[in-house]
């Protein structure tokens, strides 16, 4: 299996509009004299970050050994055999021994999403997909991000689980990511110096 890098579509929406915003803004800032636009340029730097870091960073990659979720300051590495249940109550989450790791780029849509959905999405989903009774959650369905991910997710781990190849040593690793989070407290106090002068 080639490695799969998974991100919420409509955050990376989110993303592009709030970075095209902040650049509309620096070029506006462009015009006013150099001391203000070195004080004020923080303040869109600092919400592009926050757009990059909430909106386009986050995601889910899978590959034939592990899957990596990466959420805004924090990386978990799974091997397959760590995950015992993928759910998509509220977002793509993996339960493991070791505790709930959900994925920031994989979303549940609302459970109005539930009643535009076709019963033709449900028809190819695994079947760890399905709660009972031919049911599956809206979070399932592979028109929303949740259900994309879980969908990928759950084919290799159902194939692993089939060939006995989920006996392995679990491995998972959760690590903060040190540089976001000073990236983030140096532009946010450049930012606040930016409101107040």
């Amino acid at each position: 299996m080639d490695s799969k890098l998974l991100r919420s579509r409509s955050g990376k929406v989110i993303a592009v509009l709030a970075i095209a915003f902040s650049a509309t803004g620096v070029v506006a800032l462009s015009t006013e004299p150099l001391p203000l636009l070195l004080t004020k340029i923080w303040i869109y730097i600092w919400f592009s970050y926050c757009a990059w870091l909430v909106f386009w960073n986050p995601s889910v990659r899978v590959s034939d050994s592990e899957v990596v979720v990466d959420n805004i300051f924090k990386t978990i590495r799974l091997n397959w055999s760590a995950i015992r249940r993928i759910d998509t109550k509220y977002s793509l989450t993996l339960e493991t021994e070791r505790g709930v790791f959900r994925a920031w780029a994989a979303p549940a849509p609302s459970r109005y999403a539930g009643f535009m959905a076709n019963k033709s999405e449900a028809e190819h989903l695994p079947e760890s997909s399905f709660v009972g009774q031919g049911l599956v959650r809206p979070g399932d369905l592979t028109s929303s991000d949740s259900g994309v991910a879980a969908y990928i997710i759950r084919q290799n781990w159902e194939r692993l689980r089939d060939a006995n190849q989920l006996d392995k040593k679990t491995s998972i690793e959760s690590n903060l990511v040190i540089s976001r989070i000073v990236i983030f407290i140096v532009l946010s106090v450049a930012a606040v110096f930016g409101f107040t002068f």
